[in-house]
């Protein structure tokens, strides 16, 4: 997971089982680079509990999925054991709706009791009426969107009127617990030419109120399910948020100013070294393994097979080289962004790459979140 706010995230940077993470982390990069087995399984595994959900966001389609049967929670307990046995620490809860899955406290509870760092995605919807489970959960982190500083933007985006102010409410009904109590809450705002004028009163809005703010380019992905948009709205005019960041944390961040760069030279997103496969995974609600966040190619499924077996098959090791040498796509992710900034950093010597991370090149941003999405 992504963070600005450094200090809040104290928790999760002296928690038992991250510095063997890091370097578990380091040795797959590594074993990558000189197209050697990993020695370790993903640092970070994004798990999409249902695509059921109780929003309809224009850029995602998932929620027109009819599919059921989605993983048990016997199946993530085991998941969370292989997982746990392979050297994963960062988690990502997501959908779909994920708390709208009975049993999706059971599931964070899997992970988080073998010490494993659990961020919970979510739209909001439900945040006060289960204020209380997520509080106890044992997740990390609260993620939710906020697609706007107005009710206006948010609800066109989302689909559902008096989603803002219902959000809203939940956040603040979640913050009335200590912050040693309770997970981090951040708010994440899926930027589009909808709503980009909005940044800079979205930061203002939230700075002293969540945890910590964060910013997330819409993505074009099929695979994915996030198709929903018209292309005038998936094309972000750099200007716009050039101009919307100034005078917030944002402008001095590589990771907007990168992107902010790449869309004024290019017109797409800033092109990096592919970390897919090596230090992340992402796992539909099926079961469905894939390296890639996008879910471009499914390499095996953990109903049929353990994690490791996959994880480890010539299928995944042929993946990982199609993508080391002839990767089209582009991605601005949070998580696969500082993924691919920190994995340079992991292959460097041992004293550069302590004094990059010592240094986060990525202003406010360390290892140990390389985020997800929603």
């Amino acid at each position: 997971m992504r963070l600005n706010n450094f200090w809040c995230y104290r928790r999760i940077l002296f928690s038992k089982g991250f510095a063997a993470a890091v370097w578990n982390a380091r040795q797959n990069v590594l074993a990558y680079h000189r197209q050697r087995l990993l020695k370790a399984g993903p640092y970070m595994a994004e798990l999409d509990i249902t695509y059921q959900c109780n929003c309809r966001c224009q850029m995602c389609q998932r929620w027109n999925d009819p599919r059921r049967n989605e993983l048990s929670l016997d199946e993530y307990i085991k998941l969370a054991a292989d997982l746990h046995a392979v050297g994963s620490h960062q988690i990502s809860i997501s959908g779909g709706e994920p708390l709208l899955r009975g049993d999706v406290f059971k599931i964070i509870a899997s992970f988080a009791e073998r010490k494993m760092s659990v961020n919970l995605c979510t739209n909001g919807l439900l945040l006060k009426k289960y204020s209380g489970e997520i509080r106890d959960s044992g997740a990390t982190c609260v993620t939710v969107s906020l697609d706007g500083a107005t009710a206006a933007s948010h609800d066109s985006i989302r689909g559902i009127g008096g989603s803002y102010d219902q959000i809203q409410e939940g956040i603040d009904h979640l913050l009335q617990t200590p912050r040693s109590s309770r997970p981090l809450v951040r708010v994440r705002m899926t930027v589009s030419n909808h709503n980009a004028h909005e940044i800079g009163p979205f930061y203002e809005k939230w700075r002293h109120v969540a945890d910590d703010v964060l910013l997330q380019p819409v993505h074009h992905c099929t695979d994915a399910f996030y198709t929903g948009m018209d292309e005038t709205d998936l094309k972000i005019d750099p200007d716009t948020l050039a101009r919307q960041v100034v005078g917030t944390p944002f402008a001095n961040d590589n990771y907007i100013k990168q992107l902010i760069h790449s869309l004024k030279t290019s017109g797409s997103f800033p092109h990096q070294t592919c970390y897919a496969g090596v230090l992340m995974a992402r796992i539909d609600p099926w079961g469905n393994v894939y390296p890639c966040l996008e879910q471009h190619v499914c390499l095996g499924s953990v109903r049929e097979s353990d994690f490791q077996t996959i994880w480890r098959s010539q299928d995944f090791e042929k993946e990982r080289k199609r993508l080391a040498h002839n990767r089209a796509c582009r991605c601005w992710y949070n998580n696969t962004a500082l993924i691919g900034h920190y994995g340079k950093l992991m292959g460097s010597t041992p004293i550069r790459a302590v004094k990059g991370l010592a240094q986060h090149t990525f202003v406010n941003d360390l290892p140990s979140v390389f985020s997800e999405k929603k």
